[in-house]
């Protein structure tokens, strides 16, 4: 007698898959908001721990970071001395490291080769999270409201025990 099996494998939704959605929600819910309508923002999010590893992201997130360029950033916003703005993640440039509130920092960037690609990153007690949006018409107005989601995303995510 011969057995033969079929195995069907499926995506199943994670802890951390449930994390994303949760903090991408509570982001690009506030950035639309308060964002006007003429620069619509598509949010992509990063979950991750403090040594760079990736536990999930959002579908749209098509960046590739390097381990060490993640893990940099995230000893960059947690405060220590890098030398991220002078050699930043591979295709983008650092702005500056913003502190959002008396719990986390927000690291901020823009994308060389699409300028209307920002990333934010911010560390979490024990996760490390990391946003791209690409916002239409981007200016400083728009980036501003963006790092205000961001700030809005990572404290309920903090609120809710990420």
């Amino acid at each position: 007698t011969t057995l033969l099996y079929t195995i069907k494998f499926e995506h199943r939704m994670s802890e951390w898959d449930s994390w994303v959605d949760f903090v991408l929600g509570h982001t690009a819910n506030h950035y639309y908001e308060n964002a006007p309508p003429d620069n619509a923002g598509t949010w992509h999010i990063h979950i991750g721990g403090h040594d760079g590893s990736c536990y999930a992201k959002s579908a749209g997130f098509d960046h590739v970071f390097e381990t060490s360029e993640i893990e940099k950033m995230s000893r960059t916003v947690n405060g220590e001395e890098t030398d991220i703005f002078s050699a930043p993640p591979k295709g983008f440039s650092i702005v500056k490291n913003v502190p959002a509130t008396s719990d986390f920092n927000v690291l901020t960037g823009k994308s060389k080769a699409a300028p209307s690609r920002q990333l934010y990153v911010a560390r979490c007690t024990s996760t490390l999270v990391v946003a791209l949006v690409d916002i239409t018409n981007c200016n400083r107005g728009v980036e501003g409201i963006a790092l205000s989601a961001v700030v809005h995303g990572i404290t309920e995510g903090i609120n809710a025990g990420i």
